[in-house]
């Protein structure tokens, strides 16, 4: 997270070092990027930047922090919105999710997560996440079940950007995969 010396500067210095973020991040994965790069485009000496962060790792957090939004969080919301119908919330979401990832000023940032992240990121960031919202309750459903479902949908995420997938397409296999869930896979359709 941000440090409190980040957010004690004037907002002119904050954007300039958040633009160059995600300029930095959208461009490249966080295993491409520099601090090198971003200290050059924000105009910050390379001290400066470890005064504000912890290292790449943090300054990557706080950009997707702001500029995307965790798509578990929005469908925990939606289920409790449709009263826990899962089948219902699947069809929301599969629209309210094409509409995020496809956006052309964040496309980049959702295509770099989903490519590119390890295991080592989703610990660092789900510590992040819990350091920021610790007053935030969050809905927790880790049943088989709905592991089983996060994972398909992930899947099918990483691969609309592996297939430059058009959010229309994306739509398309989403409400495929939804119908699967609901019903099963014809196995017929493998011959």
């Amino acid at each position: 997270m941000p440090s409190e010396t980040f957010n004690n500067l004037s907002e002119q210095k904050k954007k300039k070092i958040i633009s160059a973020l995600k300029d930095t991040f959208k461009n490249k994965t966080i295993f491409d990027a520099n601090i090198k790069e971003v200290v050059e485009k924000s105009g910050i000496a390379r001290g400066s930047f470890y005064q504000y962060f912890d290292d790449l790792e943090d300054a990557y957090f706080m950009i997707l922090d702001m500029e995307t939004t965790d798509i578990h969080r929005l469908f925990n919301k939606l289920l409790i919105n449709n009263n826990y119908d899962v089948f219902e919330t699947l069809n929301e979401y599969g629209l309210k999710v094409s509409t995020l990832i496809f956006e052309p000023e964040n496309y980049s940032l959702y295509k770099n997560r989903y490519l590119y992240w390890n295991p080592n990121l989703e610990t660092s960031w789900n510590s992040y996440r819990k350091k920021k919202d610790s007053s935030q309750e969050m809905l927790h459903l880790n049943n088989e079940t709905m592991e089983f479902t996060k994972a398909v949908i992930h899947n099918l995420i990483k691969r609309a950007f592996l297939n430059n997938w058009s959010r229309e397409e994306f739509i398309e296999h989403f409400d495929l995969y939804v119908n699967w869930l609901k019903r099963g896979v014809d196995y017929n359709e493998f011959g």
